[in-house]
């Protein structure tokens, strides 16, 4: 008898052992959700502020929230660095669309690297506690850190710390962002800061490269290829033609629909906005119900391209064909309205969404 007492003791320990492995669990995740949407509202405001038609892929690629400055002039910086040191070789075109899922990978990519150099700094935290001490430190890993070591916060961190972060991050080029970030940045940090504050909000494209060359005035050297770039096959070059195709018939529609939806807007409301860029899209299905686009977009008072955007959350039928399909156009606040409708977040769409009206998946729209 007094085995079997020992071996129920020993369930029962086991069993409150799971609950507690479980409810940290639900916890942690918690936790990344709402750091993740700290991170995202950083990579709005960075979007807001940049060219984006000629930045996309630095951001998208290389814009990582992470290095010696504030999380949203890491975002600025590191965007324009990647974009000038690492040029693309052949023509591209302008881009006025930013992907629900490219953002959300970005968004991913930086808390993975974040995680990573903290625990490097801080090795006996647990996942669970550097996730609280990000929290607390609004996604700024010097501000973490510090908050780890009980010790003031500094901005010099060690090449390894930041080669970590970008290859936890899926960095392109880890070596050359640890060198960028650790050495070339902070010898330049007076006249950034300097730059970026002079600026009244959003940075005109002569902005943009005059603050690129200031960071590289000269592309980076990579080391010569071992073996003579490969020759794209007919077959590939038809499939990248496809792709580009359709990337510029879909960036075609968005836009569509969000002029569409700001005609709307501002006859309702006599105002005069222009669009700037879309920054998330996603088409909401439910049964009995005609299927929707979700949309998030960037506009700017008209003729005033620097200005201080405002953020919007457009609903529109699809297929949209004039103002009539658009079901719901307001602005929205980061600060508020952060979140997705269920319908959004079966699909891992990072979507702002109002909190006060209706739209397709908003009924079950949860707050944790």
């Amino acid at each position: 008898m007094a085995g079997t007492g020992s071996w129920r003791a020993k369930v029962e320990v086991e069993e409150e052992q799971e609950d507690d492995d479980e409810a940290w669990t639900r916890s942690e995740r918690r936790a990344r959700r709402n750091l993740l949407n700290i991170i995202h509202r950083y990579y709005l405001d960075a979007i807001s502020r940049l060219p984006t038609t000629e930045f996309a892929r630095g951001l998208l690629v290389g814009g990582h929230c992470f290095g010696p400055l504030h999380p949203v002039h890491n975002i600025i910086v590191n965007s324009l660095w990647y974009a000038a040191a690492f040029p693309l070789r052949d023509g591209i075109f302008e881009v006025h669309v930013l992907s629900a899922d490219g953002i959300a990978r970005i968004c991913h990519c930086s808390l993975d690297g974040l995680l990573v150099s903290l625990r490097h700094h801080c090795p006996s935290l647990s996942t669970g506690d550097a996730l609280w001490h990000l929290m607390s430190a609004g996604a700024n890993l010097h501000a973490a850190i510090a908050s780890a070591n009980g010790t003031s916060v500094t901005t010099m961190l060690a090449p390894l710390a930041f080669r970590m972060a970008a290859e936890a991050s899926r960095h392109p080029n880890a070596d050359a962002f640890a060198l960028f970030a650790s050495s070339v940045l902070p010898a330049r940090r007076h006249d950034v800061d300097l730059f970026l504050g002079l600026q009244q909000y959003g940075l005109s494209p002569f902005d943009a490269r005059c603050l690129s060359t200031m960071l590289v005035p000269a592309p980076v050297s990579l080391p010569p290829l071992l073996e003579p770039k490969p020759k794209l096959t007919l077959k590939v070059l038809i499939l990248l033609n496809s792709h580009t195709r359709q990337f510029k018939d879909r960036q075609r529609r968005l836009v569509h629909v969000a002029d569409m939806a700001l005609h709307k807007y501002n006859l309702q409301t006599k105002q005069e906005f222009q669009l700037q860029a879309i920054c998330g899209d996603n088409v909401v299905s439910e049964k009995e119900s005609l299927d929707h686009l979700h949309l998030n977009f960037l506009a700017h008072p008209t003729g005033r391209p620097t200005s201080m955007p405002s953020l919007f959350f457009s609903e529109a039928i699809v297929p949209t064909h004039d103002d009539k399909d658009i079901s719901l156009c307001v602005m929205v606040d980061t600060a508020i309205d952060i979140g997705s409708c269920l319908a959004c977040q079966k699909e891992e769409k990072m979507i702002v969404h109002p909190y006060y009206d209706e739209y397709l998946g908003g009924k079950c729209f949860q707050h944790e």
